[in-house]
């Protein structure tokens, strides 16, 4: 199902020398970990699989690693984004065999007459280009964004990096996605604003996404709404390497003080809903994975903030000019 690429594991080990090798695999590959572990077996190293999180490129632990005393990191299912590391790693993309030709034959009805800009994760690269061969066979065009600032392909999209479908957003009806769950399409629509058909290899049909900005915006004008009253804020800072924006943090809290709040900075590796209820803070400013703002808002006792959002707050943006943070893009790390 996955492509683990077990030679370019044992020729890196190789040219690295490495006897004990740690292993981070994100949730959805671990059920694969005994095909993976052969590999290394058959290298005659010591692996150890690493427990922790592994929300993409962004959560290297080669600290990890390190302390574990491992010669190299072999990271699975996401792209090199040029996190700095103290080891070696090795990223093993793990792109996926099933191919989305099938659904997207369905889909041609409801994609002829309009143009298309492409877009993907990692795992389903391969197929992007012959995607775009297939809809030029049927008089369809389509175009495919350069990599924005943390991407590695053309095309590719992740949580915080909408770079490649805003290049073409203004050459477009619409956009074409291929991969599977809901929180790429929702992100592409809430950048460029343009509908998104949903291709995925895995099932049998195409899914079609509108742009219903509109109710999203209604949404986050009321959870700035609700921090307006409230007097504490902690402002969010990940540890994690790719994550880390902590001069924003610091910019942030400063900024929220000087109008009269009273504001901390938090620091976490995962951030934690349980761990921040112990702090009794009444809203928070989410400079870590874009992610927890706007997917997992609800898992917290209070509002949670984008920057843009807690500018927007303390009167430094305008509510006009919303757009999503994403990390590399409106805020360096």
């Amino acid at each position: 199902m996955y492509d683990f690429e077990p030679e370019s594991v044992k020729k890196f080990i190789e040219e690295n020398e490495a006897n004990k090798v740690a292993v981070q695999l994100p949730s959805g590959l671990r059920p694969y970990y005994s095909e993976i572990k052969k590999d290394y077996d058959e290298a005659g190293v010591k692996a150890l699989f690493l427990t922790g999180s592994c929300f993409g490129a962004c959560d290297i632990a080669d600290r990890e690693a390190e302390t574990m005393e491992c010669d190299a990191l072999v990271h699975y299912g996401h792209a090199d984004m040029g996190v700095p590391t103290s080891i070696p790693v090795l990223y093993v993309e793990a792109h996926m065999e099933a191919e989305p030709f099938d659904v997207l034959e369905k889909a041609l009805p409801e994609l002829r007459g309009s143009v298309w800009g492409l877009t993907t994760t990692v795992q389903h690269i391969d197929h992007l280009y012959e995607v775009k061969e297939v809809l030029s066979g049927e008089k369809i065009k389509s175009v495919i964004g350069d990599p924005g600032p943390r991407a590695k392909y053309p095309g590719q999209i992740l949580g915080c990096d909408w770079g490649s479908a805003r290049s073409v957003s203004g050459e477009v009806d619409g956009f074409i996605y291929i991969g599977t769950g809901e929180f790429h399409p929702v992100g592409i629509i809430l950048a460029t604003g343009k509908p998104v058909i949903s291709i995925n290899p895995l099932a049998d049909d195409y899914e079609r996404t509108n742009p219903e900005l509109e109710k999203f915006m209604r949404k986050r004008w009321a959870v700035i709404a609700e921090a307006k009253s409230c007097q504490s804020f902690g402002v969010l800072v990940s540890v994690k390497g790719g994550q880390n924006r902590m001069s924003l943090a610091e910019s942030l809290s400063e900024k929220l003080d000087k109008q009269g709040y009273d504001s901390c900075i938090l620091v976490a590796d995962d951030v934690n809903t349980e761990a921040l209820r112990d702090f009794q803070i009444e809203a928070f400013v989410n400079t870590a994975c874009p992610r927890l703002a706007i997917s997992d808002e609800e898992l917290f006792d209070g509002p949670v903030l984008t920057p843009f959002e807690a500018e927007v707050l303390i009167g430094d943006r305008d509510w006009e000019d919303y757009h999503l943070n994403g990390i590399g893009i409106n805020f360096e790390i």
